[in-house]
């Protein structure tokens, strides 16, 4: 009797730790259910303050993620922990994606990696791969280059799992990114170009002109103008019509950079200041750092150095403020041109070396082979020889390794100096001719020609546009020379007042008298040099009016005959008539009125044609005129009514007279007599 009731108490036992397992797990179950409703809830709360405070967004993803811990630890029922580890993942990329724009890099790449993590857990690949390409994004911002390249590339085989293109292509335009920072031009290429590829096998409108736009960046930085033009003309046009400003702005910038690269500072100021002005509107301080040191880069060219600090100043606080290091060195080294044109050697050699270790620590080649470029030239400017060819052979070999041309040709023209002062002129000849072939390469006649082409097939406000800086230019220069005027007069009256003050000190004071002549013969021969640049700008803007006067007038005889044909009868003899006044226009004395003005402008350059080819024909000296001018073969074409063809026949004839070789520019030729 005794045994049976201690089995009854025993059963019982068993049955209340069953029930008491079965209500827990009822219990677990329902507290779960009850996270994830408001785990949800907090997702949505954060989705609606993202446009309203960064602090309220974060604060609600947070609790998402404090809670969905909290669940994952108090449950086992494999359901509910699949819902609560996606809740988990959402609420993690939230908050990297929050930091990242703040922006903050470091606290995003960690709760990109907590969310990977969890990714990994429920197998899910295509939060795996968001993981992975937003961790890349974070590496790419504080330029761990080589972990970002291989974050990307793992995406790019969690993406393709899903079938996700669309990521495929952000993948590859982030790797294309890395590599143009790193200075391996030619493979950013290869990967912007599959990345084009996916985007136009999706008709990802936006994606494809992004590509378009990040493809003319690294063609320009290997010194290929004109496709760069081509390329940014292409994303330009579909970000105008996509309406999407930030990217037209990028755009317009890029084209300033091109310009700036070409020696053409008024045309990049006019991309420059356009683009700042929809980044001010949209306040987007990130993109301002580039605007700003770009308007600097142009001032520091155009020599007006207040605006050009002003404008560096700010891009150096707005990089030191966003903690980016390759847009920190690119200030460094602007900073440190400008000190150097203004004389400073030490500050500016200071600011160079910093900006190249900041660009070595970042790997980026081509930055860093800039950098070591400017250090070289300055030592070469200041006589320190061995030195100069010491960091311009470091420059050579990062230039080849990144296959950056511009700076090749820089390298090299720097070694032909340095030996040039060293008086090794055997060593020097190598370096030129290589620059020589490089120059050609990089700034031939027919790219710059390939550059205009494209830039004349944007849209009519465009060309409108361009017309106005034209004249603002024009302008500008006109208002220069008078300034050079305006300094000479006050340099010589200047002069004259040093001079009688010089006089008065040297009757009062004998010992003073060598060191006031050596300072008096200091200046007269400073005025002399201005005086030789003034002429030269004078002549330059001669040789311009004349071609802009024969056109003008043509236009207003034009004028005026077809006026007259509005107000008759419009007759074959009228039509005749005009065609007889153009004949005359193109006849011999318009040429014999060209020549006079011409010899004016240029004395001597007849006489050495006649002196050194003597077997050139009147014509083809009329031709090497309009070469001389700089003129191309359509507006040679516009003024003489000859054909295409019948120029470039007579182009041949005189490189053949002119004992020419195929590699021999014959307008450089032409303009060297």
């Amino acid at each position: 009797m005794f045994a049976k009731s201690k089995h009854s108490k025993a059963l019982l036992r068993l049955l209340s730790l069953l029930i008491f397992f079965a209500l827990s797990q009822i219990m677990c179950a329902y507290t779960a259910t009850s996270d994830t409703t408001q785990i949800s809830h907090y997702l949505q709360l954060a989705q609606k303050h993202e446009a309203v405070s960064i602090d309220s967004v974060v604060y609600y993803f947070h609790k998402a993620v404090t809670l969905a811990n909290s669940g994952l630890h108090s449950t086992t029922n494999q359901k509910v922990v699949k819902k609560l580890l996606m809740q988990l993942i959402k609420a993690e990329l939230g908050l990297g994606h929050t930091y990242y724009e703040k922006p903050d890099f470091e606290k995003s790449l960690q709760h990109n990696s907590r969310a990977l993590e969890s990714a990994k857990k429920i197998g899910d690949s295509f939060y795996i791969g968001e993981s992975l390409f937003n961790m890349g994004e974070d590496m790419l911002e504080q330029c761990r280059y080589n972990e970002a390249m291989e974050k990307y590339g793992e995406a790019i085989t969690y993406y393709r799992k899903v079938n996700d293109e669309t990521s495929v292509f952000w993948c590859y335009s982030g790797m294309g990114i890395v590599q143009k920072n790193a200075g391996n031009f030619d493979d950013a290429i290869e990967c912007f170009k599959k990345a084009l590829a996916s985007a136009q096998k999706r008709s990802l409108k936006n994606e494809e002109a992004s590509c378009y736009n990040n493809i003319g960046n690294v063609y320009r930085r290997q010194g290929n103008f004109a496709k760069a033009m081509e390329a940014f003309q292409k994303a330009l046009d579909q970000f105008i019509r996509l309406k999407k400003d930030l990217s037209v702005s990028d755009c317009l910038n890029n084209i300033g950079n091109l310009y700036l690269d070409i020696n053409d500072p008024f045309r990049a100021l006019n991309y420059y200041n356009r683009s700042l002005r929809i980044i001010k509107d949209k306040n987007d301080d990130y993109r301002l750092i580039g605007r700003y040191k770009n308007l600097a880069d142009a001032y520091t060219d155009l020599k007006d150095y207040d605006n050009a600090v002003h404008f560096l100043d700010d891009a150096i606080k707005l990089s030191e403020k966003s903690g980016n290091v390759s847009y920190l060195a690119s200030c460094y080294t602007q900073y440190g041109k400008l000190q150097m044109s203004k004389g400073e050697f030490l500050i500016s050699v200071a600011y160079f070396k910093k900006a190249e270790s900041l660009f070595q620590k970042i790997d980026a080649k081509a930055e860093e082979a800039e950098a070591l470029f400017e250090i070289a030239s300055a030592e070469q400017q200041k006589g320190l020889v061995n030195d100069a060819i010491l960091h311009a052979n470091e420059v050579l070999k990062l230039a080849m390794i990144s296959g950056a041309l511009n700076i090749e040709l820089k390298a090299n023209k720097c070694l032909a100096k340095c030996y040039e002062q060293r008086g090794d002129a055997k060593k020097a000849i190598p370096y030129l001719n290589r620059a020589i072939l490089l120059k050609d390469s990089i700034y031939s006649v027919e790219k710059y020609r390939t550059i205009e082409n494209i830039e004349s097939g944007f849209k009519h406000n465009e060309l409108k546009t361009e017309n106005q800086i034209l004249i603002q230019n024009s302008f500008l220069q006109k208002q220069a020379i008078r300034t050079k005027n305006l300094l000479a007069i006050l340099l010589g009256i200047s002069l004259i007042l040093s001079a009688a003050l010089f006089w008065m000190i040297v009757n009062r004071y004998q010992n003073s008298k060598k060191e006031a002549i050596r300072l008096q013969n200091l200046k007269e021969q400073q005025i002399e040099k201005l005086n030789e640049n003034l002429k030269m700008k004078e002549r330059e803007l001669t040789s311009k009016t004349i071609f802009i006067n024969q056109k003008n007038q043509l236009l207003e005889r034009l004028i005026r005959e077809l006026e007259q044909l509005k107000k008759a009868d419009i007759t074959v003899g009228a039509v005749s008539h005009l065609q007889t006044e153009l004949k005359q226009e193109l006849s011999p004395n318009a040429w014999k009125e060209f020549e006079i003005q011409f010899n004016e402008v240029h004395p001597d350059f007849q006489n050495q044609l006649l002196i050194r080819f003597p077997e050139l024909s009147p014509s083809e000296r009329r031709l090497c005129s309009f070469l001389r001018l700089d003129m191309n073969t359509r507006e040679i074409v516009s003024l003489t009514g000859q054909t295409f063809k019948s120029i470039e026949v007579a182009r041949t004839r005189i490189r053949k007279k002119m004992s020419l070789s195929r590699e021999d520019n014959l307008t450089n030729f032409i303009s060297s007599i």
